[in-house]
């Protein structure tokens, strides 16, 4: 198998192709160049030959030159271009073999597409360390949030089979808590990873986004007045273009998030059309978000430090899983604290083109 020439080597050859071509052309054209002087100035003499030492000189001087000059023009030129791709390479080969901490070096000098190649490896690998990093955060987090109701249901189980406790109704309402739990949480990471992959199948319709909000409310009655929380609805119609079981579990989230965070306060729930845009939004009378709350909320498995516990931390994957179905509906989610106390969420959506009416619906 023949030798491949290098990228380098074929730069300078080309380089010092292009030096002789031009020389070439020089001594070729000089005849025509000559001819043109005699017929212009027919007065200048032609006894002289047509060759003389001085114009072989004056070709060798201007080769001598030439050359030089474009080899190392054609070296300085392939280290500027060859350089910074063999850099990329051999970072690319660090990531291959599992160094996902390798890097191009920055600092290495190249042209147009060649840094901006460097620049733009570094920034994928640093994402793709990023991403691996993340991946294995939830994994153990994930894990670590299975654990617990699995030993509580294992440590139940083995109590029945060695007569230590009774299944009675109690307990056998506790193991299903605990499966519920779990449930949850596979159904949140099974949304997520849905999501991430771009895989999330949505069963869009026309639909009023304050009807969904008034069902998921409905359903989380007796759940609000356990924890004395008053409910205060301002819904005006808001049609969306979305799945409801989707937007449904947005609703339920936001409020779960809200019983957990500010128990014992009044929530607020209103829905509205601005800017041709349909808003949920669900505002608390808690103590607030944390600055790092603002960051981190809706980042998977996260929780604020003064929600540790399970009892009123949770999964950790409610929040990003509302974030995950509005990016998923083309929408948009933002946290903010209010004025004195309290934190709002707002989901915004893409309202449909059609007109909405609360008599007809969409028309």
């Amino acid at each position: 198998m023949a030798r491949q020439v290098g990228t380098a080597l074929q730069i300078v050859l080309i380089a010092i192709a292009l030096a002789v071509a031009g020389a070439l052309v020089a001594y070729l054209g000089f005849p025509t160049y000559f001819d043109l002087v005699q017929r212009l100035f027919p007065q200048v003499s032609e006894t002289e030959t047509f060759w003389s030492w001085i114009d072989w000189s004056y070709l060798l001087l201007t080769l001598a030159i030439v050359l030089p000059i474009a080899a190392f023009g054609g070296v300085w030129l392939s280290r500027r271009i060859v350089v910074p791709l063999l850099e990329v390479a051999r970072a690319i080969r660090a990531v291959a073999a599992g160094d996902l901490s390798a890097r191009a070096n920055p600092h290495i000098k190249g042209f147009g597409e060649s840094a901006r190649l460097v620049e733009d490896f570094n920034a994928m690998a640093e994402r793709l360390e990023r991403a691996e990093a993340e991946l294995r955060y939830s994994n153990s987090a994930a894990a670590h949030e299975l654990r617990t109701p699995l030993t509580i249901l294992k440590g139940r189980l083995q109590g029945v089979a060695d007569g230590v406790f009774t299944l009675d109704d109690d307990l056998v309402s506790l193991l299903i808590g605990q499966v519920d739990g779990m449930t949850r949480i596979v159904e949140d990471l099974r949304t997520l990873g849905l999501f991430n992959a771009g895989t999330l199948e949505l069963s869009v319709i026309d639909t009023d986004l304050a009807a969904i909000v008034h069902a998921a409310t409905n359903l989380s009655a007796d759940a609000l007045r356990t924890k004395s929380i008053t409910l205060h609805l301002d819904l005006e119609p808001a049609p969306v273009a979305a799945d409801p079981a989707r937007l449904h579990q947005v609703v339920l989230a936001l409020i779960d998030n809200a019983m957990r965070y500010a128990p014992g306060k009044p929530l607020s729930i209103s829905t509205k059309v601005e800017h041709g845009h349909a808003v949920l939004t669900v505002t608390d009378s808690g103590r607030g978000l944390s600055p790092e709350a603002l960051r981190n909320a809706f980042e998977p498995f996260w929780r604020d430090e003064e929600s540790r516990a399970r009892d009123k931390g949770g999964s950790g994957l409610g929040l990003s899983v509302v974030r995950a179905i509005a990016h998923a509906h083309d929408g948009q989610v933002r946290s903010e604290n209010l004025p004195g106390h309290g934190a709002r969420f707002t989901v915004t959506l893409p309202a449909p083109k059609a007109r909405f009416t609360m008599e007809n619906g969409f028309v």
